[in-house]
């Protein structure tokens, strides 16, 4: 039954935001209903423009409403969020909403959440590190640093974290540091780890201090993890770590480092997480950046060499019956059981776009790095390069104004337009607008420039193509799936 937004006859009546939604407010975002617990939690707000949020104020349970009086706008949202369940209605007054759903505005420009690496200290010594952790080149900070680091992410209304290193399990005061953040709210939605201290302990742990994340473990091929992990033994300790989860039906997730030593055993460790429950699979070659560059000159793969790869596993992955999420790099991408796969290295953004209004890296502006130092970088990549130590750090400012403006502000609000006055060969290239220049990190100069089109990406687009990825896949999908 289609849902009125009256009851007998009358468009008079009171409304109510509902648990766990409240009104919340951002620098230059000041109009948004945010779930602030629960799964919703995890998912984007709601923003308004400013009549519309004004007459959603209004949905206090205590202020009759008469909805014929608002807009037709405003009048598809409240119906929407009736079916969804964030309003509620009634002919007579509800209460008054509880003291945190009340109307907030954070100082702080919107995050989606924060990526914090909590400590620069490991017990491997990873080939590809970007923070260069086997070289302790970055530390850690004191408990009490971690302190007002916390409190600062709550002041911006950061809800989310996910928590990596080094290594996050090193930290000896790891339990008091989740007590930390559950006692301002913050949830670790990811702990990225090694798997080489994680056991029963750890996990009782975390529950017992209010934190209950997902994890992703670093898994680097069957038979091959030791070597790019540095430490004899590091296969079977990640095996151990993913029994445990899936004994315990804790989501886990793995990411796998692609170069010449284990690029033949991909299939076979697909399905090797697929048996322990392993969610999804993310695959990337090793950025040359921090402790790769020892290394990328042996064992980096060619872009033909890694599309060669992809090539001769997409067939095996319908064969297989789509056993995991997976995600070959910006090459393909696909859902457990689905054939419904996506060519993520392709934009197909509008040629005719206004590219002064486009960021160059969308990601960066939603999400932010805190290095271990406290540094505040836009994205990991950033952390250990030459401009990792220009960017300011949160133990100094307000993490709000870091946002707001200065040299962290200037990176992440750069515009693909700045790409194309530093590079004016992309604006003539036929690949542009599918292509939109890549990472901004990947072919970062010695002296830190980072509009540098990503050569990758380029070489994509050139000599591979969106074509030959989706001949491939779909000639798979037609033999093994219809």
């Amino acid at each position: 039954m289609e849902l009125s937004l009256q009851y007998n006859g009358q468009s008079v009546m009171y409304y109510k935001l509902k648990p766990p939604y409240s009104f919340r407010g951002w620098k230059r975002l000041p109009y948004a209903i945010r779930a602030e617990y629960g799964k919703e939690m995890f998912g984007q707000p709601y923003f308004f423009g400013k009549e519309q949020f004004m007459d959603l104020l209004r949905c206090n349970g205590t202020e009759d409403v008469d909805i014929s009086a608002f807009s037709g706008r405003t009048q598809l949202d409240i119906k929407e969020m009736l079916k969804k369940g964030i309003l509620e209605a009634s002919e007579s007054p509800m209460g008054a909403l509880e003291l945190w759903q009340i109307y907030r505005v954070y100082p702080a420009r919107f995050m989606k959440g924060v990526h914090w690496a909590i400590t620069g200290m490991c017990n491997m010594r990873c080939r590809h590190c970007l923070v260069s952790a086997p070289d302790h080149h970055q530390t850690q900070l004191s408990l009490n640093d971690l302190i007002h680091v916390a409190d600062e992410i709550a002041r911006c209304g950061i809800k989310v974290i996910d928590v990596t290193g080094g290594e996050p399990l090193m930290r000896k005061d790891f339990a008091e540091f989740c007590r930390i953040l559950s006692e301002r709210d913050l949830h670790i939605r990811v702990l990225f780890t090694n798997a080489s201290l994680l056991n029963e302990e750890v996990l009782d742990m975390l529950r017992e201090n209010g934190q209950m994340p997902n994890f992703q473990l670093s898994f680097d091929g069957l038979g091959h993890h030791d070597w790019l992990r540095g430490v004899p033994g590091s296969e079977v300790q990640a095996d151990a770590a993913f029994r445990l989860l899936h004994k315990h039906e804790i989501p886990a997730m793995a990411a796998m480092m692609l170069h010449r030593e284990n690029k033949d055993c991909l299939r076979d460790t697909v399905n090797y997480l697929s048996s322990m429950g392993v969610r999804n699979l993310g695959l990337n070659a090793p950025q040359n950046l921090g402790a790769w560059k020892q290394y990328s000159a042996k064992y980096a793969l060619t872009q033909d060499e890694v599309w060669e790869v992809y090539r001769e596993y997409i067939p095996h992955y319908f064969e297989d019956g789509m056993p995991i999420d997976i995600d070959l790099d910006g090459y393909f991408s696909c859902k457990k059981g689905s054939t419904d796969y996506k060519v993520n290295y392709v934009h197909h953004a509008d040629p005719d776009s206004d590219w002064t209004d486009i960021p160059y890296c969308e990601s960066m502006r939603y999400h932010i790095h805190i290095r271990p130092d406290g540094r505040v970088a836009p994205c990991m990549g950033f952390s250990d390069s030459v401009l990792g130590d220009c960017f300011p750090s949160v133990l100094d400012e307000h993490l709000g104004d870091i946002t707001l403006g200065g040299y962290y502000y200037d990176v992440v609000e750069t515009k693909l337009s700045d790409v194309l006055a530093r590079n004016p060969e992309c604006r003539d290239c036929e690949h542009w607008p599918e292509c939109t220049a890549g990472c901004m990190v990947e072919c970062m100069s010695d002296d830190g420039d980072y509009l540098i089109p990503d050569t990758r990406i380029c070489h994509f687009h050139k000599h591979i193509g969106e074509v030959a990825v989706r001949d491939v896949a779909d000639r798979a999908i037609e033999q093994y799936i219809i």
